[in-house]
């Protein structure tokens, strides 16, 4: 390695020529390489190093969606091998892959094989003496910190703040997730696949008000003109984009840029900018979102949604009340933001309000599993 590394310690960018860490020469090779890097088996380690109950929840969201599928019936080891999350190993036993550590893996031991592995989500104000309003990190402990988790804790509050202000319907379905909520799941699912976990820093998410980054180490491995393009992708963790895949997260044709770019296109928001950075090896999209104005395909009902509610707020109890009204104005709300708007620090006595909303059917839940969740009960007209 140290040959090759002097031979190609320097890239040219439009700046000029620039030095190269050994970082991003080990990243090069890596890439060139005829078997992808997540396809590697991890001959040392056994399945205890995946987190059991990370399995579980992507097998019940797999199950939902796949029904009658024959890798249901399979027990645990079996499923995991046709996910190419494990693998046989030389001597004969069943080892992770690294595409089955990143998604399935404890943080612990996920830094074992990538010692610079670190997700990170922060929400930040303008105030300078606050750091941040939360923060979420795999090196918390109390979660597992692998790719799977993270993606669900981010995309479950990332959204929060983009708001579907009435109901809408669409082809006489109602429209409470639309395309931006799609498009910004799939720019988190973009950047922990096409990161090079060996990179430094990690992924790195911060929404400040209505502004959001979202930062992974690596560049792209296609031209910036086919990235824009769409439809052609040459993703680092191929294994990785199947396995969010199976559970309709991203793009396995494409880079999911385009759809991102339409999405904002259509609500006339500020156009999403990609800083590629071949020196620093990241790629860090800035995103700014706002009310949703305008769905595609769907109908106004807002007339509609105010007289069929049917909503009497003074039977209500005041967290009741509240998390009603968030869904009135926000058209869903997950367990989480309800815990946070009702002023909980754990979900237990959320869970309660919840039940308690869900028996006088006023509200509904839709989804399940870390994507749950619950709307307004509309009554026919």
């Amino acid at each position: 390695m140290g040959d090759l590394f002097g031979i190609c310690k320097y890239r040219r960018d439009y700046e000029g020529d620039f030095l190269c860490t050994e970082a991003a020469v080990r990243a090069m090779f890596a890439d060139q390489r005829d078997i992808p890097v997540d396809s590697e088996i991890l001959e040392d380690m056994e399945l205890d190093a995946l987190n059991v109950d990370t399995i579980k929840g992507y097998r019940v969201i797999f199950e939902q969606l796949h029904e009658g599928h024959p890798w249901n019936k399979l027990m645990k080891d079996e499923f995991l091998i046709k996910l190419k999350a494990a693998a046989k190993n030389k001597a004969g036993s069943v080892s992770p892959t690294v595409a089955g550590l990143l998604m399935f893996g404890d943080a612990d031991r996920i830094t074992d094989v990538f010692p610079d592995y670190f997700l990170d989500y922060r929400e930040e104000c303008d105030d300078k003496n606050v750091r941040w309003l939360y923060r979420t990190h795999s090196n918390e402990g109390d979660w597992s910190g692998n790719l799977f988790d993270f993606f669900y804790k981010v995309t479950n509050r990332i959204d929060d703040d983009v708001a579907v202000p009435f109901v809408n319907r669409r082809d006489g379905v109602r429209v409470d997730r639309v395309d931006i909520h799609d498009a910004l799941s799939e720019a988190v699912a973009n950047a922990l696949v096409h990161a090079n976990h060996y990179g430094k820093r990690g992924i790195v998410i911060v929404k400040h008000g209505k502004k959001i980054t979202i930062s992974n180490p690596g560049t792209i491995r296609i031209t910036k003109e086919e990235f824009y393009a769409g439809g052609n992708s040459d993703p680092r963790n191929p294994n990785l984009l199947k396995m969010f895949g199976f559970v309709n997260v991203g793009e396995c044709a494409g880079s999911g840029v385009d759809k991102i770019m339409t999405a904002w296109k259509e609500q006339n928001w500020e156009k999403p900018v990609y800083d590629i950075s071949l020196r620093s090896e990241r790629v860090t999209l800035h995103l700014e979102v706002g009310q949703v104005v305008y769905i595609p395909e769907s109908a106004d009902l807002r007339k509609e949604a105010l007289a069929s509610a049917s909503i009497n707020l003074i039977k209500l109890s005041e967290k009741e009340r509240i998390i009603v009204e968030y869904i009135q104005n926000y058209g869903n709300v997950s367990m989480g933001k309800a815990t946070e708007i009702c002023g909980y620090k754990t979900k237990s006595a959320t869970r309660k309000i919840i039940a308690k909303l869900l028996e006088k059917e006023v509200i509904e839940k839709q989804g399940n599993g870390p994507a749950t969740r619950y709307t307004l009960v509309k009554k026919d007209l």
